[in-house]
């Protein structure tokens, strides 16, 4: 009788070697491992974050995947939530069903300790998973030339982001999601968790195309924000940006302030996933947007919630790029 347990070292070993391919672009097989192993053993991700197996008889490794407890907030309520993460079947073990298992196992036991909502974020479209019971939360990705000409805001800089930086990181996204009806909440592990995870990922690929950057804006030497981004290949990727007091204007001088360096890198095209609320405060900017192509983000009510209507409703739910697991 196949069941799930939590992986053994050699579950883990097999895992890796066949899924490496796939998603250890770039990497070693031994950083690939390794890197695993260096974002579990933060604290937040020691606490919250698992690696599982669905295994028959003998222990053979028929499924695996990755379960995560972020806090999450939906209207009124705020608990840990259940995100499935790396859902992976090797090669001789696939179109047996043993994926679904292992999901619907997982989701079990997210009910059994009292989570509410299971999320995920898939890459292979949503028809598998809302044969499980998931819905798709619309979400957007924005493209286009970043504008020549942009004047940077006054007495504002940009510097690099350091260990010390992460309690005004959760203060100022904690700001943002105060409001919002559907957010993941990032207390400073879950920071410093997503820092390693990012920073261990860009420190192992050994690239001089692509580089990664946290960065903190200041006016005269007040944080007022930060912007995360990926630089390479010719395009600039805004991967996240924030605020003091969650404020759209001070985020789009954020984001001012980062394109004026972009330019100056030479950069003339920029990527992002951005709140609907910040494309008001970008009018000179040439913004085209469309819904998600990848990392689409899902969720299902599992206990005492039986759907999540404004989850439906196109720009409600804003899940920045740092929130996939």
């Amino acid at each position: 009788m196949p069941r799930l347990v939590e992986a053994e070292p050699e579950h883990i070993e097999r895992i890796y070697r066949e899924s490496h391919a796939l998603w250890g672009v770039g990497l070693s097989r031994r950083d690939y491992r390794e890197l695993w192993e260096e974002i579990r053993t933060t604290p937040w991700g020691s606490e919250y974050a698992r690696f599982y197996a669905w295994v028959g008889d003998n222990d053979r490794l028929l499924s695996s995947l990755k379960v995560y407890r972020p806090r999450l907030q939906v209207l009124e309520h705020r608990e840990r939530t259940l995100v499935l993460g790396a859902i992976f079947t090797p090669r001789s073990q696939r179109r047996r069903g043993h994926a679904a298992a292992a999901i619907r196992a997982a989701l079990d036991q997210g009910r059994d300790s009292g989570a509410r909502t299971a999320m995920l974020f898939s890459d292979i479209g949503t028809r598998y998973y809302e044969a499980l019971g998931f819905h798709e939360i619309p979400a957007a990705e924005q493209w286009g030339p970043i504008p020549v000409g942009i004047e940077p805001p006054r007495r504002w800089v940009l510097r690099d982001m350091t260990p010390a930086d992460i309690p005004e990181l959760a203060r100022m996204h904690g700001e943002f999601c105060a409001g919002r009806p559907f957010a993941i909440l990032r207390d400073e592990d879950h920071w410093e968790f997503i820092r390693t995870r990012a920073f261990s990922f860009f420190s192992r690929i050994k690239s001089d195309q692509v580089r990664q950057r946290w960065r903190i804006a200041e006016c005269d030497g007040r944080p007022e924000g930060y912007l995360l981004t990926v630089e390479g290949r010719g395009e600039w990727n805004v991967r996240e940006i924030g605020a003091r007091g969650g404020d759209f204007a001070r985020m789009a001088q954020v984001l001012h302030l980062g394109a004026v360096e972009a330019l100056r890198d030479g950069f003339r095209r920029f990527y992002a996933w951005m709140p609907h609320e910040l494309l008001d405060h970008l009018p000179d900017w040439e913004i085209r947007s469309s819904s998600r192509r990848g990392a689409l983000p899902m969720v299902l009510p599992l206990t005492g919630m039986t759907e999540i209507p404004a989850l439906q409703v196109p720009g409600v739910a804003y899940i920045p790029y740092q929130d996939q697991f």
